[in-house]
Parts: C-alpha cells; structure tokens; sequence
C-alpha cells in the first residue's frame, strides 16, 4: 500500500515595536488581531482545518514603584473610560496617606501634605477616638445592618456610590457606606464622615502628579458646554497632539507639564496645534495606583 504524506505548513512573524522610554509618552491604543494565517495537517484522513492567530504583543508600561497605604478615603462604583488600565478595581481617592508620610488631597486642585511619624499616628488616633473601630456593620447596606437605622424608611436599591474608608495600620478595617442610605447612617458614623469631608491640613502644597492617562479627542468635544471659549496653542516643546491615541499613558516630567497646562485644574481643555483643534482631559494617577496595558 502506498503511503502519502503532505504537509504544508505557514507561519507568521509578529513584530512588535518598542517605545522611546526617553520622554516620550506611552501609547496604548486599543489592539485587534489581524486575520489569522491557516495550517492544514492532512495524514491518511482529512481532518478539519486548525486556525491559529496571532498573539497581539504589546509594550508593557514603564515600572513604577507604588506606595503603601496607611488610609484611604475613597468613592467606587463609578466608571470611565480608563477602567482597563487599572489592575484592581478603580476608585476616586477623596484622601489618602502612604506609608512615607505623603498626604495627597484630590479635588478640582489636587493639594498634598508631608506628615510627620508623630502626626500620622494622630491622625488615626483621632478616628479610633471618633469611634471607627467599635461600629457594628456587616456591610450589607440593608435593614440586618447596624451601621444604619432605617426605620420604616429602607428601600432596595442596587445602583448607588459606595463611601470606603481603609485603615492598614497596627488596627486595620475597611469600612463602606451606601451614599443612597447617608441620612441613615448612625450618628458615629455620620461624625467620622464629617471629620474627613472637613479635614484640612496646614502647610498643604499644590500636588503635581507624576503620572497621568491623557484621553483626546480631534475638535471640540460637542458633548461638554462647559469648555473654555478660546482654545490654548500646545507647547512646541512635548510631544506632538498626532502622537497621542484615544488614551495615551503618560509620566515623568512630561505628565507634570500635561498636568500644569489644565492650572491645576481637573476639567477638559481645547488645545490648537497645526490649525487643528483638540479636546483633552486627564485621570491623575496616584501612587498607589497600578497600571497595566495588558488588557489593552
């Protein structure tokens, strides 16, 4: 009996380009596969045909060394067009501290304090005396909770901001509220919360972040009405607005200068460059925050 055997086999080379890691901001545009080469292995019996596609490879972002947390204050729930880059879910920081002392405030400016070993132990300190460690919750946000006192007055909702705060010191406890079921909340609770939405250190100095995700788009966004009226040249000196991709990671001296473009502002801006219009916003991201382009 005669045997045949062919076999034809195709293979496909990817290459994947490497970034300037010089000042040259990241760009992580969004990735699709191209149409996949095809190898049909026929012995004695037709078999169907194996398609195997190319694995797209991306940059990795540049390393960063990320801070520990001693205290979070933050909001999650809400989403963005940036969620993907974040390897843990994403939260708004309303305030945090890290272990080295640094005490960043967010906001409309985002402001930061250096505290001492002495006043960072004062700072918890006055939470366990407000109480933090001896509320009742078993974090269910419903009538069997005793972080609320809903009376007659509890309603089923599924779609509300949670309030979190994060203790990891020698008494470490996470804490959330429900933002729909605030006016319920017990009165040591409701103190904490005020403690934090009025805390302001002294000696606070304006923040600048060393890392941002730039998101652009061509033209006047026609969705905000709230943009400036007249649009502001885009410095010679970074890098052209061409460059930048949907959402563009960013760090180092470049993010700092991105970020003093916006005053210290987080809102949208109007950029020209070239005759051509831009609409920019920006995400600060803080030290604790990790980053991947992976999924990307």
């Amino acid at each position: 009996m005669k045997k045949l055997l062919f076999i034809s086999m195709m293979f496909c080379i990817v290459l994947a380009s490497c970034s300037d890691v010089n000042n040259v901001p990241t760009v992580v545009p969004s990735v699709s596969p191209e149409p996949s080469a095809t190898a049909t292995l026929t012995p004695t019996k037709i078999r169907p045909t194996r398609t195997f596609a190319p694995t797209p490879t991306l940059t990795p972002l540049p390393a960063y060394q990320n801070k520990q947390v001693i205290f979070e204050y933050n909001v999650t729930g809400n989403h963005s067009d940036y969620d993907f880059f974040f390897e843990d879910s994403p939260s708004w920081s309303k305030l945090v501290l890290y272990s080295d002392g640094q005490m960043i405030i967010p906001g409309k400016t985002y402001m930061q304090e250096m505290l001492s070993p002495v006043e960072m132990k004062q700072f918890i300190s006055k939470l366990e005396a407000l109480g933090f460690y001896s509320i009742e919750s078993n974090q269910q946000h419903d009538t069997s909770d005793k972080l609320y006192k809903y009376g007659n007055n509890f309603e089923e909702s599924y779609d509300g901001l949670l309030d979190c705060i994060v203790v990891n010191a020698e008494k470490s406890r996470e804490l959330c509220i429900y933002e729909p079921a605030m006016e319920y909340l017990v009165p040591k609770m409701k103190n904490i919360l005020r403690f934090l939405d009025t805390y302001e250190p002294k000696g606070t100095t304006p923040y600048s972040p060393d890392r941002l995700l730039v998101s652009i788009q061509s033209g006047r966004d026609p969705y905000n009405d709230n943009l400036p009226k007249d649009a502001v040249p885009w410095p010679d000196n970074l890098p052209s607005l061409d460059t930048f991709k949907s959402i563009t990671y960013v760090d180092g001296e470049i993010a700092r200068e991105i970020y003093n473009l916006f005053d210290d502002t987080n809102a949208g801006k109007v950029f020209t460059q070239s005759g051509k219009e831009y609409t920019m916003y920006f995400y600060v991201v803080l030290p604790h925050e990790k980053l991947s382009n992976a999924y990307q």
